[in-house]
């Protein structure tokens, strides 16, 4: 009987260390497995979410760009209108011809002052101011400054002025029309 109760010792032992055994080789597998797969889920689920915002930002800025594209496509055929507005810089004789042509065709006299361009701030253009002074009949002012509004030049008025021209001693009386002169001072711009 001595034996039959060591045997349930060893039997108790045995089931005990097996249970040891079972519950170490468990907590060796979560340790050594478990645990550095879950870091290692944790650290790729970190890396998608960074890639995630990453493309989202990328996703934005292409939808930026697409917008942009589109707002350029859009504008580029008026392109070709702003060069035209700007006056170019090598072509300063044509500027001017075209001006004495308009005072030309609508019998006005004319003077112009041009000084230097200006170089604008943070702009690739330069500005330079233009004053006219022409003589004249009204309607002939009148239709002079309707063409040079149709030159297709960005030209910018600060200031008109219109006063009655000395006529040299003429009477009021021998002239049906009234001389004018006419003083402009704008701005125009050049590339």
């Amino acid at each position: 009987m001595n034996g039959n109760k060591y045997l349930k010792l060893d039997l108790k032992n045995k089931i005990t260390a097996s249970l040891i055994g079972f519950f170490l080789v468990i907590l060796s597998l979560i340790y050594f497995i478990v645990v550095p797969t879950i870091k290692e889920i944790r650290a790729m689920g970190s890396a998608i979410e960074a890639q995630r915002e990453d493309l989202e930002k990328k996703y934005i800025k292409g939808q930026s760009l697409k917008r942009l594209t589109e707002n350029l496509n859009k504008i580029e055929p008026k392109l070709e209108l702003l060069d035209q507005i700007f006056i170019n810089k090598n072509r300063e004789l044509e500027f001017i011809t075209s001006l004495e042509n308009k005072a030309g065709k609508n019998q006005i006299s004319q003077k112009i002052n041009l000084n230097a361009p200006q170089k604008a701030e943070n702009q690739n253009f330069q500005k330079t101011n233009l004053q006219i002074f022409t003589k004249g009949d009204f309607n002939k002012q009148f239709q002079y400054l309707m063409d040079l509004e149709n030159l297709g030049y960005y030209i910018n008025v600060k200031l008109l002025e219109l006063s009655l021209a000395d006529d040299g001693g003429r009477e009021a009386s021998s002239t049906p029309k009234k001389t004018l002169n006419l003083y402009l001072d704008a701005d125009t711009y050049w590339n």
